[in-house]
């Protein structure tokens, strides 16, 4: 058997969903159109219905049957489809069938149309879906109307109409799609032969002219038609692109790998270029560290040698003071504190002068709480001048520390002013010391005014300050002297909010006799030299 061609198969393809689509277009249309015959009729049998219980309601009173019969027979003759016309009687409120005219009805009247009509209102089957006396067969139509005397409701007109059938119209109305669809699928199967003829076909035997090689005009090895052609060279040309593709592909492996190892080397000879840099960096940083160290030890030594001679004289003249006083205890004390003060300043002095020529400090065991103590006694006039608030919260049973009491006293009193500075228009400031495991923790919070994220990490630089008519040495001092008792400190703060210096101390306790035996040695070597 010869096979279909393929405008064939596409015009059998086009017709049959051609006639499908009439079929559901005749099918929905016809049952719409005969939902809205059947709702023309309901509204005809309506119309009648009133009319003739006008034409009841104006006869003369008592009402002759003849009369009455006339009417109805008028009524029913006017529509083929009407079944029966009922008059009804009203008796109290009840209706009464009086007249019938057509086939004989034995239906009672629904609750839903006496209620309707007592109440001078038309009633007609369908309207109600949910009503309990709806009719069984949906074909029959109750249309009921009100005969009114006086303004009376005084009976009733129904008029039972026999409705059109859906399948008889649906069936009418595809007699006459039938040969319309006809039409369609021969417009159609003559369009597709003639789009295949000059779209399809005609375009084929030019790709073929186009893509045949002139070697392959083998008769044994040509199919039967255009398609098998174009499969035969199209398979041939695909055969030739996947050898190219294959080609292509390993060109691309080699390009790959040769950039691998480009990008390889790259990546290796950027690491160590970035590892030089590094190092670039922290070398230039250390010497630049060391160059404003060494700026700021030939300062100092200078300093140190040039105050030297003025704290001799302070300390004369409070010797004097001391012994101008007498017995005053609160003289004394203040007297002695100024002593002490002075002392401390000589330490420094000989401190920054021996840093000068680099010799090592000798630490000790330390009582942090006495140290603390007395530190604060000292700088309560000054906060007092300053209206800050010194609160203390020290733990009675602090663990010893080893250190250098005036270096640490340095570092104290140096984070106390700078608290104080920070505090030009008064406020709080907390000292506060406990032991927390092996460590002891020293705070130092103030309501100042805070230190900014930039200036919060490079506080520790020397020569770096935000004050007006700072050094920049102080808190590098600090810091170099909380290395070398290999302790640490942080800073928390939120500008605005003030700042809370934090310092960590390894305890004595936490060292043990290694620790104490390391400050003896030191401390003999010192004797020594």
């Amino acid at each position: 058997m010869h096979p279909l061609s393929l405008h064939a198969k596409t015009t059998i393809l086009t017709s049959a969903i051609t006639i499908a689509v009439l079929l559901a277009t005749v099918l929905l249309i016809g049952v719409r159109m005969a939902a809205l015959v059947r709702e023309d009729e309901r509204d005809l049998a309506q119309l009648q219905a009133l009319s003739l219980a006008e034409q009841i309601s104006l006869m003369p009173s008592p009402r002759s049957e003849n009369d009455l019969r006339r009417a109805v027979d008028q009524a029913r003759r006017a529509r083929p489809n009407v079944i029966a016309v009922r008059v009804w009687g009203r008796s109290g409120n009840e209706l009464e069938e009086y007249l019938t005219v057509g086939d004989s009805v034995a239906l009672a009247v629904p609750q839903e149309a006496r209620n309707a009509l007592l109440d001078n209102r038309t009633y007609r089957s369908g309207d109600h879906p949910g009503a309990q006396s709806a009719p069984v067969d949906d074909t029959i139509c109750r249309v009921f109307a009100p005969v009114t005397e006086r303004g009376r409701v005084s009976g009733a007109v129904e008029i039972v109409e026999r409705l059109a059938d859906v399948p008889s119209i649906v069936r009418h109305y595809a007699e006459n799609a039938f040969g319309l669809a006809a039409v369609a699928v021969a417009l159609s199967a003559l369009a597709t032969w003639l789009s295949f003829r000059y779209l399809v076909y005609r375009p084929l035997e030019r790709l073929l002219r186009v893509i045949t090689p002139a070697d392959s005009e083998d008769s044994s090895h040509r199919a039967e038609d255009e398609f098998g052609r174009v499969s035969q060279e199209y398979n041939r040309m695909l055969e030739r692109v996947r050898e190219l593709t294959q080609e292509r592909q390993l060109r691309q492996e080699r390009l790959r790998a040769m950039v691998g190892e480009a990008t390889e080397e790259l990546q290796r000879r950027n690491a160590q270029l970035a590892e030089a840099n590094r190092a670039l960096w922290e070398a230039s940083r250390r010497l630049s560290e060391m160059e404003r160290l060494a700026a700021a030890g030939q300062t100092a030594a200078q300093f140190a040698h040039e105050v030297g001679t003025p704290l001799n004289t302070i300390g004369i003249h409070v010797e004097l003071l001391r012994t101008a006083f007498g017995a005053d205890p609160e003289a004394l004390k203040r007297t002695g504190i100024i002593t002490e003060q002075i002392e401390r300043i000589e330490r420094i002095v000989r401190n920054m002068l021996d840093r000068t020529r680099s010799e090592k400090s000798r630490p000790k065991p330390i009582d942090l709480r006495a140290l603390l103590e007395r530190i604060c006694d000292t700088t309560q006039p000054t906060a007092d001048a300053c209206s800050v608030r010194l609160l203390r919260s020290i733990d009675e049973s602090l663990p010893p520390i080893l250190g250098d009491i005036d270096r640490l006293q340095q570092v104290f009193i140096n984070l106390i002013n700078n608290a104080l500075d920070a505090m030009p228009e008064g406020g709080e400031l907390r000292v506060s010391a406990r032991g927390c495991g092996a460590e002891v923790v020293v705070e130092l919070a103030d309501t100042g005014c805070g230190i900014g994220e930039t200036a919060r990490s490079r506080i520790f630089d020397p020569l770096y300050t935000t004050k007006e008519r700072g050094t920049g040495l102080g808190l590098a001092i600090v810091g170099q002297i909380i290395a070398e008792h290999g302790a640490s400190i942080g800073v928390e703060s939120v500008p605005g909010a003030g700042a809370c210096f934090k310092l960590r101390f390894p305890s004595v306790d936490a060292g043990g006799e290694r620790a104490l035996a390391l400050a003896e040695d030191e401390g003999r070597e010192g004797g020594a030299e």
